[in-house]
């Protein structure tokens, strides 16, 4: 597999008023970020609720987005869950499909302890689809804080089909050594949205964010003035990412995140507890605010 490069949209998750999953709305997101100029999707990670989701659920998933998006979107499925044998499963299943690429975040009850018991447990977790390529998700969210540059090192010798690390962390200086790991041999693409202009000024060919299904445009114009050398403007359009950030914080992430989808007429549900759901007085509040911040392009 080629490095990834431009924008990759961590996906929501639909769901209906019952709790079910809205599959139906799959096809409406597919579109929307090819028009807004994105080139793949990361679906049921962190964004898309993956973790709340059954086994079941997220192959239905998986067939809806190959369905919608093969061909037009690079696919990566994330299958991490608490059961090895779920993973195994789910990876299974994502290469029977079609799908372009995996990713896992490891179990994060019992953990690896180290670098190599993390390489023991992915390669062992990728036995069933040993054709597609692999990003480890780093996230601090995680529990899991591994030196990556070591399990580049570590993985380099034993599992073949690494290709990279989903790096969602604000730590940049790790972020430049993993890029120059191994002979800069691997794809470390970025995942932390309000970092985004320092990640690319730093090396950054892409990018998976949540706020890309919603606001791609103000990325790609990023790219652009950051080529061009306008930095007044990278650091007003990066003011907007951060004020969107903000409004994702006070009313928790995800949440937020699928009422962002709203203004672009896509009815993304409400989230699956443990997280909150907003209340109609909030979801008001954060669709006047992005509207006043005119980052939701048509």
């Amino acid at each position: 597999m080629n490095k990834l490069s431009g924008l990759i949209a961590a996906t929501h998750t639909a769901f209906n008023a019952d709790g079910s999953v809205n599959y139906s709305v799959i096809g409406q997101q597919a579109e929307l970020l090819q028009r807004q100029g994105v080139m793949g999707v990361y679906i049921c990670g962190t964004t898309g609720e993956g973790i709340s989701c059954s086994v079941d659920e997220r192959k239905a998933v998986m067939d809806e987005w190959v369905k919608a998006a093969k061909g037009k979107l690079t696919i990566i499925a994330h299958v991490g869950a608490l059961a090895l044998t779920d993973v195994q499963n789910l990876a299974a299943y994502a290469q029977k499909i079609g799908c372009d690429a995996l990713s896992v975040v490891p179990a994060n009850y019992f953990k690896p302890g180290n670098v190599e018991t993390l390489v023991d447990y992915c390669c062992e977790a990728l036995k069933t689809a040993p054709d597609l390529p692999f990003y480890y998700y780093h996230t601090g969210m995680s529990g899991i804080n591994l030196s990556m540059v070591k399990f580049l090192e570590c993985a380099d010798k034993r599992l073949p089909q690494l290709a990279g690390i989903k790096f969602n962390s604000v730590d940049l200086y790790e972020y430049q050594n993993c890029l120059a790991a191994v002979d800069g041999k691997y794809d470390i693409t970025f995942g932390v949205d309000e970092f985004f202009a320092g990640a690319v000024v730093l090396g950054a060919k892409s990018a998976i964010g949540s706020t890309y299904n919603y606001m791609a445009p103000t990325y790609l114009k990023i790219v652009r003035d950051l080529k061009a050398g306008d930095f007044d403007a990278v650091q007003k359009s990066m003011r907007k990412v951060c004020q969107v950030v903000d409004i994702l914080v006070q009313y928790g992430g995800v949440a937020a995140g699928k009422v962002m989808m709203s203004a672009h007429g896509l009815d993304m549900g409400d989230v699956r507890l443990p997280l909150k759901s907003i209340s109609p007085e909030g979801k008001k509040d954060i669709l006047s605010r992005i509207e006043a911040l005119g980052v939701i392009e048509p």
